[in-house]
């Protein structure tokens, strides 16, 4: 009895919680998207593409998604636009493309109304307020279901041509909050109406456009597998800026130059894997992958697939048809289009490409915050600008018109221009050095030494082509072989042959140029140039040349590059830093009494200042040194003058008779210690010669302080500014420069 009345008593107590308000199912919960469509009544065409693309499963299930639902009137629109009478009738012709259509329409996951609005894919739910304001809206895009088949195509794989699987991934569509608009600090309505002019932008203060399409929605609408969103259009399936340009008979070059790199690269493990096949993914090589559908093969990589978006400045054939008649001509070795070196190829496509990671919209390029990939300032006119497409994977700015990209008119220009400065063009490019010389942020003046003088050096220099490409190769005395070009040395031969904050190279009178290695210098004198290094011979007294040649100006059709001017100069090998003995060594060993520079060098020697080839109490390794150096004459006249040698006597032959006491002796090397000035004791950013900055007081490694100072473009140096003795001009006031100092000449002794 006990048992039955149990019994009653649970029958009843379930019937009251099934009549209790507070049990009941919640009204917002209508069903799965399937179920809610549905009920609603105007769905019917897109349920029905649902069902014939084989996606009702999915979306009448409990897979978890978010649906961007069309209305029957959008379908009805969409089938006339693209041709066809019916739902059934695009499913008879051309299923695949009913099936990516309805596909795109179907998101991966359930994405509220706040998510869609600025998706947090690395804090998730936990984000905090201050993490929300942190790129937000920028991870603008959500993988659908929407995939095109495999094919087989034939390329390059590790550098054989040969035919593979090739396997699309699923596209993301482009959801477009207000937020992100709102993180770049640019208007919604203009800029996205510049990329969808068949939209209106209707994402107010709140909301979100979904690429072309307009949510009618105020919030989402909850179903049991997702979210449900109603829009105005139905979204036809965004390509890959590759294929949408690919599909573009107007882009033809452009992409032709593109698939000069196109290589085949395996897919993921785990894609393979699934699949039972490997398969892989067209890629570019160092360009940007902008054929395939995601940034990064791997889904666990949200942040990535979700934000990273490409910007390219397309241009069409029509822009690079002119672009190449008016930039490149007959006598510059390329002829053509293919004739263009590949190098030259790189740098123009990536040229191409902002350096962004979000796509960029056109008020950020009219702000002048946009770059390309090479740091170069992106400066098209927005407004004049002919295909304007946003694609799946970014954003295309496609033009018929263009100029030349920043690089190819700045000073680096004539090394892509003309074959005539390949090897120089490839020392550049290893150098990582062209993007510095491209600023427009500063001037320069660049030296552009030909191929000839590269094959002449010493040591040798040449461009090699091999199968895995070209590259500037070193020959080297020690395995008697070439070997690829280091950056660094690469880099020293650009650095000597540029010079930053100044115009031009006069050609009159004199003028020096502080190269961009330390120190190292070009020499101009009457039209003529030599480096520092190289005016250093005239100090052999068996040197009979003349180390200056002639340079003449490179142009931009006639005119200065964009950041300066550039020069080619006739010297057989390229012009080199100083390299071999340096100051101190000449200093100490100079025996030989044609050196002009023979009696100081034997004074040191005197005073006891000299040992085993250098001066070990006055200099020190990693420290440079001025010194105003007496001629043989100067000293011949005054040694009577000079403390401690009253009992030498010195013939017209400069040979020196008389010996130096132990007194005299300190009393000499004191007095010579006066002559040089350490970057220990001063601040040294430049040797002296006319028009630097080496002027004012300086301590010397004596006792005495050296004064140097310029008037009417002569030097001087002394122990005060009433006792001056003038720098001879002989060598036309130039210093000879060497890595750890320099020496000028004087016609005096300093008193």
């Amino acid at each position: 009895m006990a048992c039955i009345l149990l019994a009653s008593s649970f029958a009843v107590s379930c019937h009251d919680i099934a009549d209790d308000d507070h049990y009941k199912a919640p009204d917002w919960l209508k069903g799965n998207a399937w179920q809610v469509l549905e009920s609603e009544g105007n769905h019917a065409t897109f349920l029905k593409a649902i069902d014939l693309a084989g996606y009702k499963p999915i979306v009448n299930g409990q897979s978890v998604l978010t649906v961007m639902a069309p209305d029957d009137a959008a379908w009805q629109q969409f089938l006339q636009q693209k041709g066809y009478s019916s739902v059934e009738d695009m499913y008879a012709k051309d299923p695949a493309y009913l099936k990516k259509t309805v596909g795109y329409h179907l998101m991966y996951y359930a994405y509220d109304w706040s998510k869609l609005v600025n998706f947090r894919p690395n804090e998730g739910d936990g984000a905090t307020a201050e993490q929300k304001q942190v790129d937000a809206g920028l991870y603008y895009k959500h993988r659908t279901r929407s995939m095109d088949d495999m094919e087989q195509m034939r390329g390059k794989l590790n550098g054989v041509d040969t035919t593979v699987t090739v396997y699309h991934y699923e596209r993301y569509l482009p959801v477009l909050s207000y937020m992100l608009f709102n993180s770049k600090g640019i208007d919604a309505k203009t800029n996205y109406e510049y990329f969808f002019k068949e939209g209106e932008w209707t994402g107010g203060s709140k909301g979100f456009n979904v690429a072309n399409a307009s949510v009618t929605d105020n919030e989402a609408v909850i179903t049991d597998n997702g979210y449900l969103y109603h829009v105005n259009k139905v979204v036809s399936p965004l390509e890959t800026i590759y294929k949408t340009l690919k599909d573009n008979a107007n882009y033809s070059d452009f992409i032709s130059l593109y698939d000069r790199y196109a290589e085949f690269t395996e897919a993921d493990q785990e894609t393979s894997t699934t699949l039972g096949k490997v398969v892989y993914t067209l890629t570019h090589g160092v360009l940007p992958p902008i054929a395939c559908e995601w940034p990064v093969t791997n889904f666990r990589q949200v942040s990535t697939l979700e934000r990273r978006g490409y910007t390219i400045l397309a241009p069409s054939n029509q822009a690079i048809s002119h672009f190449f008649t008016t930039y490149w001509n007959p006598e510059s070795g390329y002829r053509s289009l293919n004739d263009l070196d590949p190098l030259i190829l790189q740098y123009f496509i990536m040229q191409s490409f902002a350096d962004e990671v979000d796509p960029v919209f056109p008020e950020e390029i009219n702000k002048g915050l946009v770059t390309t990939a090479y740091g170069t300032p992106v400066n098209i006119n927005t407004s004049a600008v002919d295909d304007r497409l946003f694609c799946a994977n970014g954003v295309v700015y496609g033009m018929n018109n263009m100029s030349a990209p920043a690089i190819f008119s700045s000073v680096v220009g004539p090394a892509f221009r003309d074959t005539t400065y390949q090897c120089f063009m490839y020392a550049l490019d290893k150098s990582d050095l062209v993007l510095s010389l491209a600023s427009d942020k500063s001037n320069f003046v660049t030296l552009m030494p030909n191929n000839l003088q590269f094959y002449q050096n010493e040591p040798q220099m040449r461009l090699n082509t091999t199968t895995a490409g070209r590259n500037l190769e070193v020959y080297s005395d020690v395995d008697g072989n070439f070997a690829n070009m280091g950056s660094g040395q690469a880099r020293s031969i650009v650095n000597m042959h540029t010079a930053a904050n100044v115009s031009e190279l006069t050609t009159t009178g004199t003028q020096v140029v502080e190269t961009n290695t330390a120190f190292n210098y070009w020499y101009l004198h009457d039209g003529k140039i030599t480096t520092s290094a190289l005016f250093n011979q005239q100090l052999s007294p068996d040197y009979q040349g003349n180390p200056f040649v002639a340079f003449r100006e490179v142009t931009n059709n006639g005119a200065p590059w964009s950041n300066g001017r550039a020069y080619s100069y006739d010297y057989p090998q390229l012009f080199a830093e100083a390299s071999g003995d340096g100051l101190t060594h000449r200093l100490a060993v100079g025996n030989d009494r044609n050196y002009e520079y023979y009696l100081f060098a034997q004074l040191l020697q005197k005073a006891g200042l000299v040992a085993n080839g250098g001066m070990p109490t006055i200099t020190s390794d990693d420290t440079r040194y001025i010194v105003f150096v007496p001629t043989n004459q100067a000293i011949k006249e005054n040694i009577a003058n000079i403390p401690g040698c009253g009992s030498l006597k010195i013939a017209d032959d400069y040979t020196i008779s008389g010996t130096v006491s132990a007194s005299n002796k300190l009393l000499l090397a004191n007095y010579l210690r006066n002559y040089f000035v350490s970057s220990l004791m001063n601040t040294i950013t430049s040797y002296p010669y006319p028009g630097s900055s080496c002027k004012g007081t300086f301590y010397t490694m004596g006792s005495e302080s050296m004064v140097i100072s310029e008037n009417g473009g002569s030097l001087f140096a002394g122990f005060s500014a009433d006792n001056m003795v003038g720098v001879v001009q002989k060598y036309y006031g130039l210093p000879f420069a060497f890595a750890d100092g320099c020496m000028q000449f004087i016609d005096g002794i300093l008193k």
